[in-house]
């Protein structure tokens, strides 16, 4: 498979299920074994502090924080680019975004590789996907579902459900039906909660009355959104605690769970007031740190904890490798797979790469560095930050303001700098469609973040209010209609309609916490 394209590999693919014969590239099991099958459940927008596992009190998760136990839990598993449709991509393609092109929400999908299902299907699994897709939605048969099933089938269901039970039950269903026989699996279960609005399934948000705010959120404004919001947020993923226990029973009823590999994690993590910020798109923990649980008892040792830097672009290389698959060439994870089942102590890399083009940051947004002891971003014009995440777990101690730090920073501006020219991307890098009108300086997602801190690239008051916050509607359309033509004519595209749409959601960013962000 590594010699083939994503287009050649299609090619070959088809023949072969016609043929129904494996192919050298499909990497078959030895004669009367059969491969692990796989479960990879994950949440929308849940932080890895969020769960009693990952040290969190507030939280009321005994189905996660037993899990843990029974498998790894990673401790510094990171989103290459923490939002909704970009991690997604990322998790289909194990590219980074500027190789599959989402680089942003309602960016074409581009994978130059064959995905993470096909590869698997390729090789004799079946597939299957319930819940939130989000990579244009596929609504029928032509649409691509790049391996998994087609949409409006049994098991195909593609549908952002906030009735989790919903995208539950189709999971329960090709478990009982599928789960025990004779062919392996991949299954794919998403969540859209705990996604803002925050607003938990009746029966959750009583039980945090007397939720604790977590040191990094700032007095006032920041600590008013965070009583809030936590209550419901935290209610949300017990939700999720409840469901993910259905699943594993119905894992055990089928008697595979020695032979699955499952996955618990999330696409990206919500600030809620920390730092005085909102929702994701920040290189900050809460928004690009998430949790990852992993069980595979013939495998991985169970109660490991590992510290070592983990990206979304490796889920991928890492699922196959735990399979006895091979991940296409092209792909920019890296397999984890040896690490994970003991056979070595070094992990393959000592870093994850973050990018953010489109962020509340402009374009070209930010560059960041994870490693085991620091988080290290910059944005094209300066270095932004330095935290010591391992002395300094709430980032409130900024190294990049100390001069006797000034050589570290040195040295990871360096090495950054280094990996964005290593892995292809550039400050030049830009999408060519998508939401990008809401990304502009001034515009109605900076409006959002009205906890009344500042970041980089943020447009003054007086810019905020030409651009929606508080002119007339003309003045407004024509305010972001004015900024987008900057920004596109900066990234050579041409200016698009988005900007009127985008204009009629301006002021909804700036609500209460029952949530502004509606990706």
């Amino acid at each position: 498979m590594n010699d083939l394209s994503r287009r050649d590999f299609l090619k070959v693919a088809g023949a072969a299920a016609l043929a129904s014969a494996a192919a050298p590239w499909s990497f078959a099991a030895e004669p009367g074994t059969k491969r692990p099958n796989v479960l990879f459940v994950f949440s929308d927008m849940q932080r890895a502090y969020s769960m009693g596992c990952y040290g969190d009190t507030n939280a009321r998760t005994p189905t996660f924080d037993a899990f843990a136990q029974q498998g790894a839990r990673l401790d510094a598993a990171m989103s290459n680019t923490p939002v909704c449709c970009p991690y997604r991509a990322c998790l289909m393609s194990g590219q980074y975004a500027h190789h599959h092109g989402v680089m942003s929400n309602s960016v074409e999908f581009r994978p130059t590789v064959p995905c993470v299902a096909e590869t698997f299907k390729a090789a004799g699994y079946e597939t299957a996907y319930s819940g939130k897709w989000h990579i244009r939605p596929p609504q029928d048969a032509k649409d691509p579902t790049y391996g998994f099933p087609a949409p409006r089938t049994e098991f195909g269901f593609y549908k952002t459900d906030r009735q989790s039970a919903n995208v539950t039950e189709v999971a329960l269903k090709f478990l009982a039906d599928k789960g025990s026989g004779p062919t392996p699996w991949i299954l794919f279960v998403s969540y859209i909660l705990p996604h803002a609005p925050y607003k938990a399934p009746p029966g959750y948000v009583e039980h945090f009355k007397d939720v604790k705010i977590p040191p990094n959120v700032p007095q006032g404004l920041s600590t008013d959104y965070a009583k809030a919001s936590l209550p419901d947020y935290y209610g949300m993923i017990e939700s999720l605690d409840v469901e993910f226990n259905r699943i594993l029973e119905a894992l055990d009823k089928a008697g595979v769970a020695d032979d699955t590999v499952v996955v618990w994690s999330s696409d990206h993590g919500d600030m809620i007031g920390c730092q005085g910020l909102k929702a994701k798109r920040w290189p900050y923990e809460e928004s690009a740190r998430i949790p990852f649980l992993i069980r595979y008892p013939r495998a991985i040792k169970p109660g490991r904890v590992i510290d070592d830097p983990f990206g979304s672009a490796d889920f991928y290389p890492t699922l196959a490798g735990l399979a006895g698959l091979k991940a296409p060439a092209g792909v920019d994870g890296a397999d984890y797979s040896a690490f994970l089942r003991g056979e070595t102590d070094k992990p393959p890399r000592d870093y994850v790469y973050l990018e953010m083009q489109y962020a509340y940051v402009p374009w070209p947004g930010w560059r960041a560095l994870r490693t085991k002891q620091y988080m290290y971003a910059r944005t094209k014009d300066k270095p932004w930050f330095l935290y010591d995440v391992k002395a300094d777990f709430f980032e409130q101690k900024n190294l990049v303001d100390d001069p006797s730090k000034a050589a570290l920073v040195k040295e990871f501006d360096d090495r950054l700098t280094s990996l964005m020219k290593e892995s292809g991307d550039s400050w030049d890098s830009k999408a060519t469609s998508g939401d990008l009108s809401a990304w502009v300086p001034g515009g109605i997602k900076q409006q959002s973040q009205n906890l009344g801190v500042d970041f980089p690239g943020k447009a003054p008051a007086a810019a905020t209010r030409a651009a929606g916050g508080g002119a007339g509607k003309g003045a407004k359309r024509e305010a972001m209609r004015k900024a987008l033509g900057e920004q596109k004519a900066a990234a050579g595209q041409k200016v698009g309609g988005g900007g009127r749409r985008a204009t009629r959601k301006a002021g909804a960013g700036a609500g209460a916490a029952k949530g502004e962000e509606g990706e």
